[in-house]
Formats: C-alpha cells, structure tokens, sequence
C-alpha cells in the first residue's frame, strides 16, 4: 500500500514532464490531483479533488495562501481554452505544503 506521499511523489513526477513537454492540461490535472490527495488526508473524506478544492477555499481554518491556490487549481478553462493558472504546480505544492505540515 502507498502512502500518501508516494502518491503525490508520483504526480509529481508526472507534472515535471508534463512541464517539460510544455503540457500545460497534463500539467494542470496532475497538479489538481497533488493537492487533492493532500486534502483527502486534511478532511479524511471524498475523492472527488475538485469538491475539496472548493472545499478548502471556504474553510475558515485553511490559510489565506492555500485558500487562493485551491481556487486557482479548481477554476475552470475559459471559453478560448485558456486557464487562469499561471503556476499549477506552485498552487498544488502550497497545498501539499500546508497540510503536510
């Protein structure tokens, strides 16, 4: 069995290349399911990463920094399938980050 760690180790991973190959839609769910699967272990609940992205944004108890990258990384692509996100990977670490600790 893997941890958690392991898990967000691996998509880490696979966002690295996704950034090297210039993969911006890899890039950008490999990062939502970094810092979903650290927030599965903060709330001990659902699997659905996008809910405890918007989860987290509204909770009183998260920071004001991880608030924010949890509402980056759960926006959606706007009408000329470009993203609001402009550092995937640093949102999804900070979250990573905050429940880490």
């Amino acid at each position: 069995m893997t941890s958690w760690n392991d898990e967000i180790a691996a998509e880490l991973l696979h966002a690295q290349w996704a950034a090297k190959e210039q993969n911006d839609g890899r890039l950008r769910t490999c990062a939502r399911r970094m810092a979903g699967i650290a927030l599965m272990q903060y709330y001990r609940n659902t699997k659905d990463f996008v809910a405890l992205l918007r989860l987290a944004m509204h909770d009183a108890g998260v920071p004001e920094e991880v608030k924010l990258a949890a509402e980056r990384l759960q926006s959606r692509m706007r009408p000329d399938f470009s993203s609001a996100l402009t550092d995937p990977l640093g949102d999804a670490l900070t979250v990573v980050e905050f429940v880490d600790e």
